[in-house]
């Protein structure tokens, strides 16, 4: 169907994650329109502990009411825990402390359900989500590791242990047969989290080389607009200096020597330019043959002498393409982002001033 003629919109996905903002707002602390890796850490840590605190709190209260209050108590105390550990989360998003306040917990508890059969011998029937949250919280490895343990302790209890297991009249192959398809729980559930994680991983490597595609000029390797524009939002320094540079007469270079010699020309403006600043500039092809550079920690002074190394450089430089050796040069325009000046601000002021360097002889400076 055709949306345009159904009169719906398409919906994207910050649409879709804002249907659901009260969830993350309740479980995560804040609203968030994309999903990070801790933040969906962070959900499904707080969904264990709500989910905790919903089964844990009534069956306690039973318990304790009932003819079963050290139960009732364990039970309560334990949904408590999980009750702190979800504010915790919610202010702090330390997923990986949190983490263990749910999981070690989880383990002394289904240890002593099945040390004291639950309510009406049903404590053994719990145990069988451990081994899905102790692969999630801990990872493959280690939650493997952990279940081991968990296991040879759920063994000694059952059949070392003076439990009240026997109690309740179970045929004497059913402690057996609880071992066995717990195994088989953490055998399928070990599968379940390795494909996961595997498929996470594939997923992220993805995502990163897709990244630097999206923010990388594939000529020059620099960033390219867009990229440029990520990097310098993110930067948390108020004062830095911008550099755009405009090659002087590119059309003559493409008419004269081909455009695969124009690239060659690209490729090499931005190796010299990347090579001419510290690890903690920024360089980026703009647009066609323009370049904005991002230059940190200088006053207007050494800003301009970093301009002037770059434009310098460049003059002497001697391309040579297809046996064919020429020049090229660069004007270059300055501006300062300040408290007084935004980006987008200093970018328009710096392409002014590249302007009147075009416009007064090229291969030049331009600062004012």
């Amino acid at each position: 169907m055709d949306i345009k003629s159904s009169g719906a919109a398409p919906q994207t996905g910050k649409d879709r994650a804002s249907r659901f903002s009260w969830l993350t707002c309740f479980f995560v602390g804040t609203s968030v329109s994309v999903f990070s890796d801790d933040i969906r850490r962070v959900l499904i840590i707080n969904l264990f502990t709500s989910v905790g605190v919903l089964f844990a709190f009534p069956l306690g209260l039973m318990s304790l009411f009932g003819d079963k209050p050290l139960l009732g108590v364990v039970l309560l105390s334990i949904a408590l825990l999980y009750a702190a550990n979800h504010a915790y989360l919610r202010r702090t998003h330390n997923h990986a402390v949190s983490g263990k306040f749910v999981i070690y917990p989880l383990y002394i508890l289904m240890v002593y359900l099945v040390y004291s059969g639950g309510v009406n011998g049903t404590g053994h029937v719990w145990v069988y989500c451990v081994p899905a949250v102790a692969l999630f919280l801990n990872g493959f490895k280690r939650g493997l590791i952990e279940m081991c343990f968990f296991t040879f302790a759920l063994a000694f209890v059952m059949f070392f242990m003076d439990s009240h297991f026997d109690e309740f009249g179970y045929h004497e192959s059913l402690k057996s047969r609880i071992l066995f398809s717990f195994v088989v729980v953490i055998f399928l559930s070990g599968i379940y989290e390795y494909s996961t994680s595997r498929f996470n991983l594939e997923l992220k490597e993805t995502s990163d080389k897709l990244k630097i595609l999206a923010y990388t000029d594939a000529l020059t390797g620099l960033l390219n607009r867009r990229g440029m524009l990520e990097r310098l939002a993110s930067v948390s320094k108020q004062k830095y200096h911008l550099l755009l540079a405009d090659v002087d007469y590119f059309k003559r270079v493409n008419d004269q020597y081909g455009h695969d010699a124009g690239d060659y020309v690209l490729t090499q403006l931005g190796h010299i330019i990347q090579t001419s600043l510290s690890d903690k500039d920024l360089s980026s092809r703009w647009g066609g043959e323009e370049f904005l550079i991002a230059v940190f920690d200088c006053n207007d002074a050494q800003a301009f002498e970093r301009a002037e190394f770059i434009r310098q450089s460049i003059e002497a430089y001697s391309f040579d393409y297809a046996q064919q050796v020429f020049k090229v040069t660069l004007s270059v325009g300055l501006a300062q982002v300040n408290q007084q000046t935004s980006l987008r601000e200093a970018i328009t002021l710096a392409d002014t001033r590249l302007y009147h360097a075009k416009s007064t002889g090229r291969n030049q400076s331009k600062a004012c």
